[in-house]
């Protein structure tokens, strides 16, 4: 068993999943398009000298955990 974590953001009231987070000197300005094309990303922000390419969350609904307990296999 594994989880998965996704780092969420708040934007504006909207909330947004991180996909990349890339140093603004690390792309040239004219690429961070097709860079957000090729991850998928819906939107792109930028601050803090820093490019945020994230997926926006259109409608979120709380679903119930479920603790999932493994049992251990018997060792001969």
């Amino acid at each position: 068993m594994f989880t998965i974590t996704k780092q969420v953001v708040d934007w504006n009231g909207d909330l947004y999943i991180i996909k990349r987070v890339i140093k603004e000197t690390s792309i040239r300005e004219e690429l961070v398009q097709e860079y957000k094309e090729f991850i998928y990303a819906d939107v792109v922000l930028k601050r803090n000298g820093m490019y945020y390419f994230v997926v926006k969350i259109d409608e979120a609904q709380l679903v119930e955990e479920e603790e999932v307990k493994l049992d251990k296999a018997d060792e001969s």
